[in-house]
């Protein structure tokens, strides 16, 4: 039985490094602990009974909320690094004029205005631009604003000597604390966004976009005019098939 031609003509191309894909995991996976241990240290619904030094739930919850945001940042900081070292698919284009021609396209696309929009092997402008709000904007906001309310146990070390000027910058602790929770919100608003744009791509287009994340590799046809992040891939990018 013969294939359709969409799949016969499709080649694979290696889009995502390995560091890029451990780091999409390593947030998935700490930006959900974050999350829900934030929700209970922001609202404790548990009453444990018994001596406090036996149940001492809060307390557990705040070292496991502490551990997976020190693991974020320093994924964070690893993903900061490989913005140069990595592949042209790595790296953000928001300073391109197309970019912003592209922003509005897919907005038009996904927002069921327009049954066309430009194939990109990496990632289409409007996921690039909610990686930067989302992920890279508010995830500083919250590394910053998560040390400074930590660093206040502490004022004679060195997080306070580093970060202490964030909550009298912001009008005192309280401040700091509901803009922390505000802003923690964000991030399934992005989630439920990222994921709606990934299944429907990967339903539409056919190019593999779900499991690009596992192994690395998209799919594109195969001699057609596809609007890619740049105008060549750098040599020492891997391409099945070439």
């Amino acid at each position: 039985m013969a294939q359709p031609k969409s799949r016969q003509s499709r080649q694979p191309v290696y889009v995502w490094e390995l560091p890029v894909r451990l780091f999409h995991w390593i947030n998935a996976l700490t930006i959900t602990v974050l999350f829900i241990t934030g929700l209970y240290i922001g609202n404790p619904v548990l009453n444990p009974a018994g001596e406090a030094t036996l149940n001492f739930v809060m307390g557990k919850i705040r070292f496991w909320h502490g551990i997976f945001a020190f693991i974020f940042i320093g994924n964070f900081l690893v993903r900061l690094y490989w913005f140069w070292r990595g592949n042209e698919y790595a790296k953000l284009k928001l300073w391109q004029k197309s970019f912003w021609k592209d922003v509005l396209a897919s907005i038009k696309y996904y927002g069921f205005m327009s049954r066309e929009h430009s194939m990109h092997v990496g990632h289409n402008a409007l996921a690039q631009l909610m990686y930067f709000f989302f992920v890279w904007l508010g995830g500083f906001f919250m590394i910053l604003t998560g040390i400074a309310m930590r660093a206040g146990g502490d004022i004679q070390g060195i997080w306070q000597t580093l970060f202490g000027w964030v909550i009298p910058g912001f009008r005192g602790e309280y401040q700091v604390r509901m803009l922390h929770h505000v802003v923690a919100w964000f991030f399934p608003l992005f989630v439920v966004g990222h994921l709606y744009m990934v299944f429907r791509q990967d339903i539409l287009d056919d190019d593999g976009t779900i499991s690009s994340m596992v192994n690395g590799y998209k799919y594109e046809l195969e001699g057609a005019l596809l609007e890619r992040d740049s105008a060549e891939v750098p040599e020492g990018i891997p391409q099945a098939g070439k």
